[in-house]
């Protein structure tokens, strides 16, 4: 309705993706936020798309393929060109049938020039070659031809592994928005510290966990298993890639070594990222279980499964740091400053054992008490 009274001499800006639903074997998610995990159009960029044809209004879309989405948030960019190639698809298809002129292709999250905003660049242009042959001269170009086929596989499966990732408000607005500096939360409130400077900072995320599904608690969990399927599933396909772009880097030299090395720490980013979060989903499946306990073994088997979990974070997270001080760019993101540097994976390091030491040692503490 407001279409059909709008002026016909404006600019219709409509999201690609954003409230599609999506059914991942019995969990539904909804794309939220500017996400790569449904490369698009969603129903309601269709809906809107057919009516501005009708009307003769000019079509825009908010698209992201400038090369970031926000589902890794404190990226330079996201390192999938098959996905990227599928929306550059769909986009092209609907340039076609709907007159989409116009794209919105990054967010505050900032631009960083990549091989995906060139595949980008080379795929809007009439008359260059086909998506595939464009992505394999980017390899030769940035890797050498001698290595392209190592390249194109840690590519392929790092754009399986982004369609193992689920959209969600509890993992963009924790989480994957500041990867393996989030911290795991208890029950003591926690507050990340920020920039004085930042537009957003600190107040863009959610560190309490699960606190958005108060009061739906059960449907919360029912998720859970699989998305922790899912995002293990995305965490390997990323550390593989790396893996084999690690096996070529004995024999680059100069700029070329330089920017495998840069790529390797982004794949290695996302990977803990991923990590990250499956700790910070079986953290709450452990927590909400220890806050209903009763019974003293199983306040036990509890404490000591979430120290472990805890642990291994602790781990991920001091893996993290080499790869913060390789690249700079990992860990931030311009409306929020640095959120995962090496300070703040420190301050998380501290914050995650404290929970250990502190209050995790509480409940077993008092245990002994009420013996």
């Amino acid at each position: 309705e407001l279409l059909d009274h709008l002026p016909t001499d404006i600019s219709l800006l409509v999201t690609f993706e954003m409230f599609e639903k999506i059914k991942t074997g019995p969990v539904t998610s909804t794309c939220v936020d500017y996400t790569l995990m449904f490369e698009g159009p969603g129903a309601y960029f269709l809906s809107e798309a057919k009516r501005a044809k009708e009307r003769g209004i000019r079509l825009y879309a908010m698209a992201n393929t400038g090369g970031l989405t926000w589902d890794i948030g404190v990226v330079p960019y996201e390192p999938v060109p098959g996905q990227w190639m599928r929306k550059h698809e769909k986009i092209l298809e609907c340039h076609e049938r709907y007159g989409l002129c116009g794209l919105m292709e990054s967010h505050h999250y900032g631009f960083w020039p990549s091989f995906i905003s060139d595949l980008a660049k080379w795929t809007y242009t009439a008359g260059t070659p086909q998506p595939e042959q464009t992505l394999r001269r980017l390899a030769e170009r940035d890797f050498g031809a001698e290595n392209a086929d190592t390249v194109l596989e840690a590519w392929k499966l790092w754009s399986e592994g982004i369609q193992h990732y689920m959209s969600t408000n509890e993992d963009q607005y924790g989480p994957f928005r500041i990867g393996p500096a989030y911290p795991l939360v208890l029950s003591r409130p926690v507050t990340v510290p920020e920039s004085p400077f930042a537009m957003f900072g600190n107040r863009i995320f959610n560190t309490l966990y699960g606190s958005a599904d108060s009061g739906r608690c059960s449907l919360f969990s029912f998720r859970l298993p699989v998305e922790i399927e899912y995002l293990t599933v995305m965490r390997d396909c990323f550390t593989r890639g790396a893996d084999l772009l690690d096996g070529i880097l004995p024999a680059l030299q100069g700029r070329m070594r330089e920017e495998a090395e840069r790529m390797i720490c982004l794949g290695r980013f996302i990977s803990n990222s991923a990590q990250t979060t499956l700790h910070v989903k079986q953290w709450y499946q452990d927590k909400i279980s220890l806050l209903a306990a009763a019974e003293r073994e199983e306040v036990i088997r509890l404490v000591g499964h979430m120290t472990a979990i805890a642990e291994v974070e602790i781990k991920n997270a001091e893996a993290t740091i080499p790869l913060v001080q390789t690249d700079s760019r990992l860990g931030w993101e311009p409306s929020m400053e640095y959120m995962c540097d090496e300070n703040h994976l420190r301050w998380k390091i501290k914050q995650v054992r404290r929970v250990i030491d502190s209050e995790l040692a509480m409940y077993l503490s008092s245990l002994q008490y009420n013996q």
